[in-house]
C-alpha cells in the first residue's frame, strides 16, 4: 500500500466515522421527539417539517463541522503529493526542475477547494435526510402508532448508516485524488511546462474509458487544464447549493461515459470523443493520472 492509498484510507475512515456518529445523533433526537410528542397529538406536516430541520441539521451542518479541519488537513497533504510527484517525474528524467516556492497561491486553492468540499459533504449529509422525511410524511397520512414508526426510523437510520460506506469510501478518494491533480498541474506550471499527457497502469482493473486515453497517446495543453481547473475552483457550492453545483460541473468538467468510447473495428477502445474534463479523475474510482512532458520530448 502507497502513500496516497494509506492516505486515503485515513481519510475515509475519518468522513465514515464522523457519518455514523451524526446518524446515530440523528436517529436519538428523531426518536426522543417521538416519545415526547404528546398522547393526543398525531404528526402532521408543520411537526415533519420541524422534525426534518433538526434532522438534517445532524446529517448536514453537523456532519460537515465534525470533518472542517480533516478535510483541509487531507487536501493539504494531497496537494502536497501532487508537487513531489512533479519533482520525482524530474529525477526520473534525470533532470533537476524547480517549481518555485510555495505560497499564497498553492494555499488559496487547498482553501478553495477544501470550503467546496465542505459543502458539497453537508449537501450530500442532507440528501440522505430524504427517505425520513418520506417515512415520517407516510407516517401522518397513514396514522401510523408510535411504536410502529419508531421501529421504521430505526430501520431507516441504520440503513442511511450501512449504506453510505462505499460512497464515503469512493468521495474520500476522489477528493484526494483531484487536488492532487491540481498540484501537479500547479507544479508543471512553475517548473515551466507547457504540455502533459495521461498515464496508467493499463491492467486488467484499468477502465475502457481510460483504456481509450492513454492509449491514443495524446499530448494535452497545460494552459487548457488550468483554465478547466480555474473555473471548477470558481464554483462556491455554499452560495448556489449542491444541485446547481452539480449542473455547473458536469457542463465545465464532465466526466466521461461509456457512449463517448471511440472504438476501433475489432471493438477495442481506441478513443474518447466529446466534451469532458481535460484531467484525472475521468471517472468514479479513476487510476490515470497526469504526467509532465519535458520540452526536448516535443522537438
Amino acid at each position: 500500500m502507497n502513500l496516497f492509498d494509506r492516505l486515503m484510507l485515513e481519510f475515509y475512515r475519518v468522513l465514515n466515522n464522523a457519518w455514523r456518529e451524526s446518524v446515530r445523533n440523528a436517529a436519538y433526537i428523531a426518536i426522543q421527539m417521538l416519545a415526547e410528542l404528546p398522547p393526543q397529538e398525531r404528526l402532521n406536516e408543520m411537526r415533519v417539517r420541524k422534525w426534518m430541520e433538526v434532522i438534517e441539521k445532524h446529517l448536514g451542518q453537523d456532519f460537515a463541522a465534525a470533518v472542517n479541519e480533516p478535510v483541509k488537513e487531507y487536501m493539504r497533504k494531497s496537494y502536497h503529493l501532487g508537487l513531489q510527484d512533479v519533482q520525482r517525474m524530474g529525477v526520473k528524467a534525470g533532470l533537476k526542475i524547480s517549481i518555485g516556492l510555495y505560497g499564497y497561491e498553492n494555499e488559496q486553492i487547498i482553501a478553495v477547494v477544501s470550503e467546496n468540499n465542505v459543502f458539497w459533504i453537508k449537501g450530500v449529509g442532507e440528501e440522505a435526510a430524504q427517505p425520513v422525511q418520506e417515512l415520517l410524511t407516510k407516517a401522518f397520512k397513514e396514522g401510523w402508532t408510535k411504536q410502529d414508526l419508531a421501529t421504521a426510523l430505526k430501520e431507516e437510520f441504520s440503513d442511511i448508516a450501512n449504506n453510505s460506506d462505499h460512497y464515503w469510501l469512493g468521495l474520500a478518494e476522489h477528493m484526494l485524488l483531484r487536488i492532487r491533480e491540481f498540484g501537479r498541474l500547479n507544479g508543471y506550471k512553475s517548473a515551466g511546462a507547457t504540455y502533459y499527457r495521461l498515464t496508467n497502469p493499463m491492467d486488467d482493473r484499468t477502465s475502457e474509458i481510460c483504456w481509450a486515453l492513454v492509449g491514443a497517446n495524446k499530448i494535452y495543453k497545460l494552459s487548457n487544464a488550468l483554465e478547466v481547473m480555474e473555473k471548477v475552483n470558481d464554483i462556491d457550492v455554499g452560495k448556489i447549493g449542491l444541485e446547481e453545483a452539480r449542473a455547473r460541473l458536469k457542463a465545465i468538467a464532465p466526466w466521461i461515459n461509456e457512449k463517448q468510447i471511440v472504438r476501433d473495428e475489432y471493438g477495442q477502445p481506441i478513443d474518447v470523443e466529446g466534451n469532458h474534463t481535460p484531467f484525472p479523475p475521468f471517472h468514479w474510482r479513476c487510476r490515470t493520472q497526469t504526467e509532465m512532458v519535458f520540452p526536448d520530448e516535443l522537438k
